[in-house]
């Protein structure tokens, strides 16, 4: 048996070099398809073709799928329409989809072109759907029974539409019309009498989502209900697909990776950091980096308009970049958890006044350790005079007060305009808290100083 660990790009290259096709295709039943993918992403794109002439159908379409986009990409340009044609016939729909968005429009054209009818349309279909919609990540493979249907007709329909469906674990029962009625287990068909009913063993309390849900929303079902694949419906209740944990997995990174993204002042880019050109990064860096520059005119100008004050007591200034950092910390823990609150719990504009309360709290608590923390740190490490640690650290407590309710209640209230909330996180809520930081610094030293 061939461990798991040993495969190498040397190996790979030595069978091809040695044209031992029936030691390659041995790789392809012993080893994970994945990890083969991540040796034959380094290979030549011609070693590449002669693997997918060789391989079996299936293997071929398997390895096609989990290879790099670029190789993806030369891998079309290299092989001919019938072979385009017979290694689309052998992927799931929507593998074939997500790889044709994913193809620039040349491609794409070049796929389309070599594509039977039936795939057309079938891929016209899902194309259809708008972006990021649960209707965008659906397969239409699956295994489908009718109502009227027995246990026996139901155990020749899985083995005809089993072959091609993404699971067989869990079929899904229609009318007529086609509209979900229920779903079956494949356990509880295999167990009954093969004269029994289906539509007698059915679960009709099925869960679904419409073909315009949001695929965060589809997320937050398969997770709440602890299911593996979910059912697909149209306005008319007819079933048109499912979507598999497998699908969620590729979601959830997408949308995390795009949250971590806005939550840092980047816009989200396609593909990963190594793949993206520095044209691409830069466009989305730039924009936010000018829009907080800009932002930033505030900040100096709070600070131009009391140079007076600083001029009196210059030990002041040395304890601004303390009291602006302190809040945008404070402001970036509370928006953090309250997006995951949203995202994870389905946090509203209903808990505004829930969010507010429970923020004013810690916000109180930590704002009175970190005034005591501060008093004696200004005391003991700094010349300082009392009066002055005071005004720094009841600035800070204020400060972590202000800073931690509008972290808290700015990504609510994004949802009133219809707006991603992680958007408006750390950079915009930093912005804010650094000028009300000011505000109330200079204010209470004006007062307190004279």
């Amino acid at each position: 048996m061939i461990k798991i660990d040993e495969i190498t790009y040397e190996m790979i290259a030595d069978v091809l070099n040695k044209k031992d096709y029936k030691m390659l295709r041995e790789y392809f039943e012993e080893y994970n398809i994945v990890d083969l993918a991540e040796v034959i992403n380094e290979a030549p794109i011609d070693w590449i073709v002669v693997m997918m002439k060789v391989l079996k159908k299936k293997s071929s379409a398997d390895l096609f799928t989990y290879l790099d986009a670029d190789v993806q990409e030369k891998l079309i340009q290299t092989l001919t329409s019938p072979q385009i044609r017979e290694l689309l016939d052998n992927l799931m729909d929507d593998d074939m989809v997500d790889f044709i968005e994913e193809m620039p429009s040349n491609v794409a054209k070049i796929v389309l072109s070599a594509a039977s009818a039936q795939t057309r349309q079938d891929i016209n279909f899902l194309l259809s759907f708008k972006e990021n919609t649960a209707g965008s990540i659906l397969t239409t493979e699956y295994v489908e029974l009718n109502e009227t249907d027995t246990v026996m007709d139901a155990i020749d329909k899985i083995k005809a539409q089993g072959k091609v469906a993404e699971t067989i674990n869990h079929c899904y029962v229609v009318s007529s019309k086609r509209r979900l009625i229920g779903e079956i287990a494949l356990k509880e068909i295999l167990f009954e009498d093969s004269d029994a009913k289906i539509a007698d063993l059915i679960d009709e309390d099925v869960v679904y989502v419409k073909t315009d849900d949001d695929q965060e929303e589809v997320a937050r079902i398969i997770q709440k209900y602890d299911i593996t694949v979910v059912p697909v419906v149209n306005d008319d209740h007819c079933l048109v697909g499912i979507i598999t944990v497998d699908d969620i997995l590729d979601v959830m990174e997408e949308e995390v990776t795009e949250d971590i993204h806005k939550m840092n002042a980047v816009a989200p880019i396609e593909g990963s950091y190594m793949e993206s050109s520095v044209l691409e990064i830069v466009k989305s860096r730039l924009p936010w980096l000018l829009i907080l520059m800009i932002s930033a005119t505030f900040t100096g100008g709070i600070i131009a308009g009391f140079e007076d004050a600083l001029a009196v007591s210059p030990i002041l200034t040395s304890f601004i970049p303390m009291l602006m950092g302190s809040g945008g910390n404070a402001g970036s823990q509370a928006s953090t958890m309250v997006i995951r609150g949203i995202s994870v719990d389905g946090l509203g504009m209903k808990d505004f006044f829930k969010v507010f309360f429970k923020e004013l709290q810690v916000a109180c608590f930590c704002g009175a350790v970190l005034l005591i923390v501060n008093t004696l740190r200004i005391l003991i490490f700094t010349q300082a005079r009392l009066q002055v640690a005071l005004i720094v650290s009841i600035t800070l407590f204020f400060t972590i007060i202000v800073s931690k309710i509008v972290g808290g209640l700015l990504p609510l209230l994004t949802l009133l305009i219809k707006q991603d909330p992680a958007a408006v996180a750390s950079p915009v809520i930093t912005t804010i808290s650094d000028a009300l930081t000011l505000v109330i610094y200079f204010n209470l030293a004006i007062t307190l100083l004279h």
